[in-house]
């Protein structure tokens, strides 16, 4: 007898043997078993999920003569001869190749006749939508209303391409991918019964290779029972797929919690070498990663696609690695993973992913922080006590509050968050050239207009300026402060830009007819030059990003 391939052999006979399709299969038994059949079904969904097999069982119950409840009883001769492909009342018609008005003439032609046997014709139309538009107007009024005993089922792995108005017609089943655990209990079933020798390590390879689909797995298993010699191990089946064996995976993985750069790109080395699919080791990576993480943060689950060694393999991956750790690993790979597709140097976007996780920074343990938050704090009282003050009573925080109001109102800039610079003094021995007689009030009024004026004709300048804060006037010449980087001096340093500006000053500033500005780090003031923030920068080597006016009970100010 000819070898027949498992995907044919194990076709599902009854409804209860269909894999991960419960809704649907129950709801079809309900309907034969009440007699209430549709005259339209339309059977959706990816590859190799049932939809063909549950449309010739559909078919099979409708036609068996012995049939006592929702299940064809198999053994009568409709059974016998539907499961032999003889059976004339069921006419399977391939959409792709059947695509066009005439054959949808002829079917309309062919619905009239009665069955050979029985009291249903049932027409099954695989890969419906590639009908052709003209097609599916000739078929929509016979798929409305067909004759009595006739019973169409569609299927398709594209509903989204049909029209509305047959999608109208038909009574929908979306069939959805069939559950891994599903899978691969459905693969080690079938092969105890075939007495197939194989390594539990090779069904997870199997079942993510398939995506789903229980025929993709048969016709997968069988390639690799016949390139195994008839066992089927999880080194062969890997170097088959051009995939990593799951015990280098494990390995690659374990050399990226340790942070073993050297080991990390050893094993993308031999992969590479070796033919493999890089995105499938990255794949393979990304599942390790989210499996050992699921049992970090949820220690007794045990998934039940997973043998108990393998929970505790898992678990060992990511035992040297902290739940913070394992998420910064499983973004950078996910990511990772998404690049390779797409990337014309795969090599080097999973090498740069490697090395960037194991070079990934060492969280600090909470101990170590604590006892820096003591020095910070210790540092704290002894700066409170410089000038042989007391200690103000009440939190830290308290003590960056001024001690007296301003004496008078913010000027633009300072509202901004730019603290105020100091001001030039008129006397002493070596006070600067006396200024136009012009309020301070006044300067950063006229300045504030200068300000407004250049956002509206140039934004980009206008933003830049935001940034500064006049400090004198004296002789004709406004100096400006600005606190910037290289960028905005060079910006500045534009001569369009400066005449820009300088024209607008002589327009808003009485008495100024040239303009200085000053580009650089300002010192410290205000809350930035507080000593207790200074000892806080000290200690935790930070930056100042932001300075916030805190309200008069202490919170955050809108």
């Amino acid at each position: 007898m000819a070898y027949q391939v498992l995907a044919r052999k194990w076709r599902p006979q009854t409804f209860d043997a269909v894999v991960g399709q419960e809704p649907i299969t129950r709801t079809l038994k309900n309907a034969l078993a009440a007699n209430r059949i549709a005259h339209a079904y339309l059977f959706a969904g990816p590859r190799g999920v049932g939809k063909t097999t549950t449309a010739r069982l559909l078919a099979k119950a409708l036609l068996c003569g012995a049939r006592q409840g929702p299940e064809p009883c198999g053994a009568c001769p409709a059974c016998q001869e539907l499961a032999a492909g003889t059976l004339v009342d069921v006419i399977e018609i391939d959409g792709a190749s059947n695509r066009g008005i005439d054959e949808i003439r002829t079917l309309r032609e062919n619905v009239k006749y009665a069955p050979a046997r029985g009291r249903y014709k049932v027409y099954i139309i695989d890969e419906v939508h590639q009908l052709t538009e003209a097609a599916f107007n000739a078929l929509l009024k016979t798929l409305e209303e067909p004759p009595s005993h006739v019973v169409f089922v569609l299927a398709t792995t594209h509903p989204q391409e049909m029209p509305p108005t047959v999608l109208s017609r038909c009574q929908r089943f979306d069939f959805k991918p069939i559950a891994p655990e599903l899978l691969a209990a459905s693969l080690e079933r079938i092969l105890r019964a075939e007495r197939v020798e194989f390594e539990p390590d090779a069904l997870p390879l199997l079942v993510r290779s398939a995506e789903g689909s229980l025929r993709d797995a048969l016709s997968l298993l069988d390639t690799a029972l016949a390139y195994g010699g008839g066992r089927l191990e999880a080194g062969s089946l890997a170097h088959l797929l051009g995939a990593s064996a799951p015990a280098e995976v494990r390995g690659f993985v374990q050399a990226l919690v340790a942070r073993d750069g050297a080991a990390a790109l050893g094993a993308i080395d031999r992969a590479a070498r070796g033919g493999e699919d890089l995105t499938f080791l990255a794949r393979e990576a990304v599942e390790v990663l989210r499996r050992a993480l699921l049992l970090k943060v949820a220690p007794r689950l045990a998934p039940p696609d997973l043998t108990a060694a393998e929970v505790e393999e898992f678990r060992a991956a990511g035992a040297e690695a902290s739940v913070e750790e394992l998420l910064y690993l499983l973004r950078v790979f996910v990511e990772a993973e998404a690049e390779l597709r797409r990337s014309p140097h795969p090599r080097v976007e999973l090498e740069i992913a490697a090395v960037k996780v194991t070079r990934r920074p060492v969280p600090a343990a909470i101990e170590s922080v604590l006892q820096r938050v003591e020095e910070a704090e210790e540092r704290l009282r002894q700066m409170a006590f410089i000038g042989g003050g007391a200690p103000a009573p009440g939190p830290v925080q308290a003590s960056l509050l001024p001690v007296e109001p301003p004496a008078r109102p913010p000027s633009a800039a300072e509202s901004r968050g730019v603290p105020p610079l100091p001001r030039v003094s008129a006397g002493g021995p070596s006070r600067a050239p006396a200024p136009q007689p012009a309020a301070p009030e006044g300067l950063e009024a006229g300045w504030q207009r200068v300000v407004e004026e250049v956002v509206r004709r140039k934004p980009a300048l206008g933003a830049v300026l935001e940034q500064s804060a006049p400090v004198a006037l004296a002789e004709g010449k406004l100096t400006v402060a600005l606190e910037g980087n290289h960028f905005h001096k060079e910006l500045l340093a534009d001569r369009a830009n400066h005449d820009l500006v300088t024209e607008s000053v002589q327009r808003h500033i009485p008495g100024a007819s040239r303009l200085e500005i000053s580009v650089g780090p300002a010192e410290a003031t205000g809350a930035e030059g507080h000593p207790v923030v200074q000892a806080a920068l000290s200690v935790f080597q930070g930056e100042v990003v932001a300075v916030r006016p805190r309200s008069a009970e202490g919170g955050e100010g809108q």
